[in-house]
Order: C-alpha cells, then structure tokens, then sequence
C-alpha cells in the first residue's frame, strides 16, 4: 500500500492491520533494558496488574521510578510495564519513527515500549490520538470494538478504561506485524506470552493547549469552552506534508477550523501559537540551554558541525507573511535563506557551527546536544 493510499483510506478513518510490515534490522529493547529505563528518575514509566475476579477483571497501575528489587520478583504472569519517550532517552530508536516518515514529524508525538508478562494487559480503553502497535517479540490478541460501537467507560482510578467488549475475530500480532487505530477506536490488548510493542503514539494538541498557548506566547486570554476537549484533526492529510520540520499551509487551515475561537487571531498570531504549541516538551524532557559562554566555545571549538539534541522538538512554518521557526515551545521569525537553513536542519538533524543569529538562538533554547564536558559546567 502506497503512502496516498493509507493516507486517504485508513488516517483518522479506519484501522488496518500489516502483517510482516516491519523490517528485522529495527533496534529493539530487551526486558532487561526495558526495566533499567523504569528505573531513572526522569523516564516516565508505569506498571499496570491485572486480576481476574470470578468474572471480572481489574486493574491496578503503579508510576515510576521503581525499584529495581521490585522489578527482579514481579509475578509470571498479568502485568505490563510501559516506557514512554523510549527515543528521547536512547536516540538509536528514532530510527523506529522513521517507519512513520510519511506523517508529519511535528505530529509524531513518542515511541513508548511495553513488555508484558503472559496475560498482561492495560485493560479495554481508546485513545485520544492516532498510534501504530507495532509487536516486536512475542505475540499479542488485539480485540477492536466497531467504530459504532456504543462503549460504556468504566468507573476506574487512573485508568480510562471501558466495560469489556466482545470481538468475534480478534488479531494476533506477530514479531514485525503492526496494527493502525485512529482516534476513539476502543482496543484491548492481551499478550498470548511475553511480549514487547513498540507503540508510536502521535500528538493531537487541544483548544485547551492552544488558549493556553496564546497566554504564555501572547499574554492574552481567549475564552473557551471548557466542558468539551477539542483535538486537531486532519483526515485529509497529505504525503506531501511529511517534510522533516514542516508545519504546512493546511495545517494551518485545519487548527483555525478546529479551534474556532481562537482563529480570530491573525494569521501570524496564530501560527506562531500553534508552531510553538506542537514543539513543547514535557518540563522533565526539556533539553539543556546553551549560555553565551557555552555558545562561544562552541564556536572557538572548531568543529564543523553539531547534532540535535535527541529530546528537541523543532518545526518551521513558511507563512503567507512571515516565516517562523520553532524550538521546543518557542517561535522565532527567520528570513527566507534563514528558513532553508532551518530546513536542513530538520531534515539532517544536524547544522553547521557558525557564528548567527539563528545558530545562536537555536543553542539557546536547546536544540543541540552540546560537546562533551559543556553540558555539565
């Protein structure tokens, strides 16, 4: 299937399931390491249990950072730990997200890993937002409601979880298979053995994040309606807006018919709330800025060259007006060769150590991963 094909048929619409769609060369975690990460302070991480009662199950969820004594005698069996932002921490892994180059990168939200002990799960639930379960050791049921499907949320703490729903032909993932599901499409999954997904989860920002937005961008207040959680959306996407970096045009388009209120800001207003909006990361993620000092040495240092950080989010956006770039939560106008600059950037992940404006600008919120011995001055 051709990217135009998936895009029109199955985005925002329907799910799909690729069998053997993975290639074996991917990185992949082992239990082991999977566990190392759920121990560090700053990786987010979970431990859902699961206990059948007569004829019912219930879940129970434990957050990270855990103990590595705790980790070594879980039970054999009914329970799952989940990793979230597994690329930011170990970079190798974006190469997992590159399986997804034709979505927008911007939209591309984290890779999360889950192993799962035979039987383990996370109980009934849908999402939000568009993911890619992709099943890499092991096997696991997939159930999927009907999309009509009139599904009853269950009454449960801090899990959104839904009454249990029957499927006549549930899926069973394989190593290398990967099954599609847009947003509120209610699955469960049930490992057959253990098993470890890798999960590309995709970011849809709200009205709430957007007015947000427009007070910490703006300094200005629009009011919203808070009783109803409004998601961008864009079913009509396009292979032609999976550009490394690029905010598109009917990106555009779409947050304005999508966040309404808020459109009554010009148009430079706007993308400058959403860019900003669609590239913040999480406080504990947020990559280390570069000083002045940091930022001369850098350039006294000689090299040629320097990556990005692995946890940066950087976006550009090539409006009818101005042109912006962004970098984790922030927007800077740039002029045109500015703009080809940034472009390169996004797509190499990498740019050239020189002496700018926006070089310097880009080091000072973050966007590179700093030479050895800087980032701990």
């Amino acid at each position: 299937m051709s990217a135009e094909d998936f895009l029109e048929r199955h985005w925002q619409k329907s799910p799909l399931f690729m069998p053997d769609a993975l290639p074996d060369a991917l990185p992949e975690l082992s239990a082991d390491e999977l566990g190392w990460l759920a121990t560090l302070d700053d990786v987010e991480s979970r431990l859902v249990f699961s206990k059948k009662e007569n004829s019912a199950t219930h879940y129970r969820v434990e957050h990270g950072p855990f103990d590595e004594e705790l980790l070594a005698n879980l039970p054999p069996e009914n329970w799952t730990l989940l990793v979230q932002d597994v690329e930011k921490h170990l970079p190798v892994f974006r190469t997992r997200l590159q399986q997804a180059r034709f979505i927008p990168d911007w939209r591309i939200d984290d890779l999360m890993v889950s192993f799962a002990a035979p039987g383990g799960s996370v109980g009934p639930h849908r999402d939000n937002y568009d993911v890619f379960l992709c099943q890499g050791d092991g096997s696991r049921e997939w159930r999927i409601a009907d999309a009509d499907a009139e599904l009853t949320v269950m009454d449960s703490l801090e899990l959104s979880l839904l009454e249990p729903f029957a499927d006549d032909n549930p899926l069973q993932a394989n190593p290398g298979d990967v099954l599609y599901l847009p947003p509120g499409i209610g699955h469960w999954g049930i490992a057959l053995d253990s098993c470890m997904t890798y999960s590309i989860g995709m970011r849809a920002p709200t009205l709430a994040e957007f007015t947000a937005g427009v007070s910490r961008i703006l300094h200005r207040d629009i009011e919203h309606d808070k009783t109803e959680e409004l998601f961008y959306t864009d079913p009509d996407l396009m292979p032609g807006e999976s550009e490394p970096g690029l905010i598109s045009l009917r990106t555009m388009e779409r947050a304005r018919k999508c966040f309404a209120n808020p459109a009554t800001l010009d148009d430079d207003d706007f993308a400058m709330v959403f860019g900003s909006v669609v590239t913040d990361v999480k406080a504990w993620l947020a990559p280390e800025s570069a000083s002045e000092e940091e930022i001369d040495a850098i350039l006294n240092s000689g090299c040629p060259e320097i990556q990005v950080h692995g946890m940066a989010r950087l976006a550009w956006f090539c409006g009818a007006n101005r042109n912006f770039v962004f970098a984790n939560g922030l927007a800077r106008p740039v002029s045109a060769p500015e703009l080809e600059q940034v472009r390169e950037i996004c797509n190499s992940r990498a740019a050239s150590v020189e002496s700018s404006e926006l070089f310097r600008w880009l080091a000072a919120k973050g966007a590179f991963d700093l030479p050895a011995g800087k980032q701990d001055d």
